[in-house]
């Protein structure tokens, strides 16, 4: 109950009405600062919603089932594309290897690998076969698939002359590079065999990086070598050879390879304080005598990581967004995906700026590929729980699971940090989603638990049901809002809001804004 003295100035001439609007969302989730203390670009939860566009946020795409391949877990995928063949999506799934050419049913090839083990897939080039792929889990023997065939893949055997048995591969200036025990081996340049193509007494470079993580080769400037406890570069001669000298770029390591993507000019990768960038860290460093990891803000999501399980993320750069999988909590498989969006670069502060970043609550990714089907590259996924392959980032539910978006924002003081607050509305402004969709609408009150205002309902009521007599007048019904009223809860000095949307949509769910109005009590020095 509002006391007197606070109902005779909320309704006072002399009492100002101060507004306040936030429809912009894209300086991401922020943990790292208190609320009250994050910009009005960010929210202290962001979860399963778009915030690439600003000016409003779009509840995200979701998972659209490819197949089911079975109750084994998935822990490979790859997009492979040879030159004059035809193009194939590669799962590995428990012991299984099965392939898909964008359209029909998967197909069994392979059935013998060791189960549960993070699996590198690299495109290779051959002087007799032209494009194959190469099979790593780092505990079985390197795997051969030929282009168009692919029912008897080659075992490539673990000797002098074979490529060695590490999930650290890549494919550079024709030739197969393996990194293994602090040693970066390469193949002879455009073999007809690699059963035959290594000499690992001779041909490799000591490089201390520690555990073997990934190679990830950069067009014209090398190859990145990650290790667990450093990151070392080698620009290789076309003959490689004693001139050619690894230098060290980081004094710390990679700790899942699979993290590892090029993102423009820079690779990212996880790094045991966060999400960083190899060369933006080298640059920070040499400039500014210091280094934020990529992933500052979230700092309660890095706090909640699952680092005994850490070898199983794996992260992919698509549609100018960095997706990276992890696990959190007590999960035991990749629970939970980071969306980072490169070009939303956000400025705390002391010379910290770093991408935006939304999260992803309900995907269990256990590997990423880009894939093309009739010419479009998409993104597909396979669960880290089953043989289930997605493409992800389509349709409007998880495999047909309603998505549950949440955004929490700032915790406002109308820049009167001192005043305490009485009084007012909250709107919600969206766009009209179908019927049966709703927004659940709270607010919490100088930090404590939210409270509910009611629900905003997202079918539109002024839109014409044909068929109808022409001509007619348009409405707008493309934009629903509602107000609801704050008077019964009482005096504050922060109210923060939070919307949620759980439905089963399928018209897209936006939230264009959401406006406040108060009254200010007069101050009083108690």
């Amino acid at each position: 109950m509002i006391p007197s003295k606070d109902l005779v100035q909320y309704q006072g001439q002399d009492d100002p009405l101060t507004p306040l609007r936030r429809d912009d969302y894209s300086g991401g989730e922020n943990t790292r600062q208190h609320a009250s203390k994050i910009l009005p670009n960010q929210g202290e939860t962001i979860e399963n919603w778009d915030i690439g566009v600003p000016g409003q946020i779009r509840k995200i795409l979701g998972l659209t089932l490819v197949e089911d391949l079975g109750s084994d877990a998935g822990v490979g995928l790859f997009g492979f594309d040879p030159d004059g063949g035809t193009p194939i999506l590669v799962a590995v799934h428990g012991q299984k290897l099965e392939t898909w050419p964008g359209t029909g049913t998967f197909t069994e090839k392979t059935t013998d690998f060791t189960t549960n083990l993070p699996t590198t897939i690299i495109k290779a080039g051959e002087s007799d076969e032209g494009d194959v792929f190469l099979v790593s889990n780092g505990t079985d023997n390197v795997h051969r698939y030929e282009q168009g065939d692919y029912t008897a893949p080659q075992d490539l055997a673990d000797d002098n002359t074979s490529p060695p048995k590490t999930t650290a591969l890549c494919y550079y200036r024709n030739r197969v590079w393996g990194l293994k025990t602090n040693l970066l081996y390469f193949s002879d340049a455009y073999p007809a065999d690699y059963a035959t193509a290594f000499d690992r007494t001779a041909n490799a470079f000591r490089v201390p990086v520690g555990t073997a993580k990934a190679l990830v080769p950069i067009r014209d400037t090398g190859i990145l070598i990650m290790g667990a406890d450093q990151v070392w570069g080698l620009n290789p001669s076309f003959t490689p050879g004693a001139n050619d000298e690894p230098q060290k770029i980081l004094d710390f390591g990679c700790v899942a390879g699979n993290t590892c993507a090029q993102v423009g000019d820079d690779v990212w990768f996880l790094a045991p304080d966060g999400l960083r960038g190899v060369f933006r860290t080298q640059q920070d460093k040499i400039q500014l005598g210091q280094s934020f990891p990529l992933s500052y803000l979230l700092k309660s999501r890095h706090e909640n990581i699952n680092w005994a399980q850490i070898n199983k993320a794996t992260a992919v750069y698509w549609d100018n967004k960095y997706f990276i999988a992890l696990s959190t909590g007590a999960a035991t498989y990749n629970n939970q995906v980071w969306v980072f969006y490169p070009s939303q670069v956000v400025n705390v502060g002391n010379n910290i700026a770093v991408p935006a970043a939304m999260v992803i609550t309900d995907w269990n990714v256990a590997a990423w590929a880009k894939f093309k089907v009739n010419n479009e590259e998409r993104l597909y996924a396979i669960d880290s729980t089953t043989g289930h392959v997605y493409r992800a980032w389509y349709g409007n539910t998880n495999n047909g699971t309603a998505i549950t978006a949440t955004v929490a924002g700032r915790e406002e003081n109308f820049d009167q940090p001192l005043n305490y607050k009485v009084g007012g509305e909250l709107e919600v402004e969206a766009e009209v989603a179908g019927s049966g969709n709703t927004m659940a609408v709270s607010v919490a009150l100088d930090g404590a638990s939210f409270l509910s205002l009611g629900t905003l309902n997202l079918t539109s009521t002024t839109a014409p049901t044909l068929p109808i007599n022409l001509p007619f007048s348009l409405a707008d019904s493309y934009v629903v809002r509602d107000k609801y009223h704050l008077e019964s809860l009482g005096r504050y000095k922060t109210i923060q809001p939070k919307i949620v949307n759980s439905d089963s949509n399928t018209d897209p769910v936006v939230l264009y804004g959401i406006n406040f109005t108060t009254f200010m009590e007069e101050y009083e020095n108690e």
